[in-house]
């Protein structure tokens, strides 16, 4: 049976660090990446710009249920990913399950993977829409949209200047196999987009006439023999570190979730219909910067999403003074 107590540990280890920095915390619920008969796995706990986060990855609901138990209440966010392998809606919304001091939010963990291989590539390679890349993966799966393969493929599409794809694993006739040889002859970039799977092979990396930059993008994703002679031949190789996107999903998840719960919206101020925070309004509609706190008026809402910032009438005039000065007495209340 899984010994529990370390989540406990560090949902403990979390909330006092956040308490102590003044920092928002948050906690991901991580499928996975490969088969497991492990229940649990928890990882090292990250700090960035204002938020400390943890992390563990989660084989059953059983492990999934004491992780929430742990972190409700001692974490300000738990997020999950949407691709584990078990029943979670008990635990969302008004589930019988559900937190009831955190929201529990979603997010794609391979989706943070997809990001974090894009951000590095653009950082590392200014070029990059100018560059050839082979992409490599261990078969043909491209129709499978939940794949590292599919992904990366799609959303790197107009980032590079040509995309190719090998899938290591199928059987080639002569003609395609000569074709494929011709893209690593000509090949920038070489990535690797398997998890877990050597796909990168050696006969491949000795057709490179340039010394492309290997990313591995799925960790593992180059054989013994290619890594050691990527390395004799002096190719840069980078295997893919997702802090950085990670943060920037939690911070967006965070920022999304505090708008649609506090921002947006709709209300009524002195008699006045306004909008706040993305809610679409009729036309005439006053739109405030918050519906939770309103500081200040934006415009008047067209009933199609856009915004005009001056009265068109009288109507809208005293309704607009009305408006302003219940905000300002407001704040002087505060």
């Amino acid at each position: 049976m899984t010994d529990f107590d370390a989540i406990d540990k560090l949902a403990r280890n979390i909330e006092q660090h956040a308490f102590k920095r003044g920092f928002v915390s948050a906690f991901t619920l991580t499928a996975f990446p490969v088969s497991s008969e492990d229940e649990l796995a928890v990882h090292i706990t990250r700090e960035c710009d204002g938020l400390v986060y943890g992390n563990a990855e989660v084989g059953t609901v059983e492990a999934f249920k004491a992780c929430v138990k742990s972190l409700d209440g001692r974490v300000d966010y738990i997020v999950y990913d949407v691709g584990l392998n078990f029943d979670v809606s008990d635990f969302i919304g008004k589930g019988p399950l559900a937190p009831k001091k955190s929201p529990i939010l979603p997010y794609s963990d391979l989706g943070v993977w997809v990001d974090s291989v894009r951000y590095i590539l653009l950082a590392k390679i200014p070029d990059l829409k100018y560059k050839n890349a082979v992409f490599v993966g261990p078969e043909n799966v491209i129709r499978l949209t939940d794949t590292l393969l599919a992904r990366l493929a799609v959303d790197l599409t107009g980032f590079v200047g040509r995309l190719a794809i090998h899938f290591c694993d199928d059987e080639h006739d002569d003609e395609e196999l000569e074709g494929i040889r011709e893209e690593y002859r000509n090949a920038d970039l070489i990535i690797g987009a398997a998890i877990y799977e050597g796909v990168i092979q050696k006969e491949f990396l000795e057709l490179c006439e340039k010394k492309p930059v290997i990313i591995d993008a799925g960790i593992g994703t180059l054989t013994p023999d290619a890594s050691e002679f990527a390395m004799e031949r002096g190719f840069t190789m980078i295997r893919v570190d997702n802090r950085a996107a990670m943060a920037g999903m939690l911070f967006s998840l965070i920022q999304s979730h505090d708008l649609v719960t506090t921002v947006m919206g709709e209300d009524i101020i002195m008699g006045v219909n306004v909008v706040a925070g993305g809610k679409i309004g009729s036309p005439g509609t006053i739109v405030v910067d918050s519906i939770d706190r309103p500081s200040q008026v934006i415009g008047f809402a067209d009933g199609m999403g856009r915004i005009r910032y001056s009265p068109q009438n009288d109507d809208e005039k005293n309704q607009l003074e009305k408006v302003k000065k219940a905000i300002e007495e407001n704040s002087h209340n505060d």
